[in-house]
């Protein structure tokens, strides 16, 4: 399609705007009513109908409008797996914190997998067979969720003393929580979307590297995500989110100077 950078910027801001619009309406009605599962598998349905959209379409405003409205739909699923497992690991008398970071250690694992697989088919057979070989894993999702996903009833919603359902949004404290995870997952995403870019375009490395290079970060996480829902108790989650902000800066600065140094090296030598 040659769509350029900012295109394709916008293409990934629009969509990001409308996966968050999408699940906040959905998560509304289905923290209150109806059967998850059943969103589950709708969700996966919708994303099995985008990819295969995307694997025959290459009009551009086609893909930013409907193409979108499908991938928020399809994007409604994660939280909604998250949601149940929570659900799921209450009712069972499961240690909440240990099974949302299994869980997540196994989202980890599936993008230690994705990227070198996909910058692969993409790469070597074209991204008509990349959409289909993920309609085809859309598909095993699909099954899997109608035959082994498990059904939790809803947990009653806390409530006010005057009988109104709690708000966590009053609390001084949630709000600032929104507005730290909102800019480090924007910071999160700007990496996810330029690194390949910087990769491949600025340091004229191997495209395939990109791919790679996600993996093994997923790779590394898996051990993390164990060991702090391990320690979580001992240490604390507010400390352990205080040493990934670190983390994350460090990253980031450490992204930065290299790439500083390169350019001086580069001036250097003109």
């Amino acid at each position: 399609m040659q769509a350029r950078p900012f295109w394709v910027g916008i293409f990934f801001t629009v969509n990001a705007i409308a996966g968050i619009a999408v699940s906040m309406l959905v998560a509304k009605r289905s923290d209150s009513r109806g059967d998850r599962r059943t969103l589950i598998l709708f969700c996966c349905l919708m994303a099995l109908c985008n990819v295969l959209f995307f694997a025959f379409s290459r009009h551009y405003l086609t893909l930013i409008t409907l193409g979108v409205l499908l991938s928020a739909l399809a994007s409604v699923s994660m939280p909604q797996i998250f949601a149940l497992a929570r659900e799921y690991a209450d009712r069972s008398a499961r240690e909440a914190v240990m099974f949302s970071s299994v869980m997540r250690a196994q989202l980890s694992l599936a993008r230690v997998i994705g990227p070198p697989l996909s910058f692969a088919l993409a790469l070597d057979f074209g991204f008509v067979t990349l959409f289909l070989v993920a309609a085809a894993l859309f598909l095993l999702c699909i099954l899997l969720v109608k035959f082994t996903l498990p059904s939790v009833p809803h947990a009653q919603p806390l409530m006010q003393s005057g009988g109104m359902p709690l708000s966590g949004w009053r609390n001084r404290d949630v709000r600032l929580l929104f507005i730290a995870s909102v800019i480090m997952w924007t910071c999160n995403i700007m990496c996810i979307i330029d690194m390949p870019l910087y990769i491949s375009a600025i340091l004229g490395l191997p495209e395939k590297l990109a791919g790679l290079l996600m993996g093994t970060a997923a790779g590394l996480e898996i051990p993390v995500m164990l060991l702090a829902g391990h320690y979580a108790k001992r240490v604390g989650k507010r400390n352990l989110m205080l040493i990934a902000l670190a983390a994350g800066i460090l990253f980031y600065a450490g992204a930065g100077a290299v790439r500083l140094a390169d350019r001086a090296d580069g001036a250097a030598a003109v």
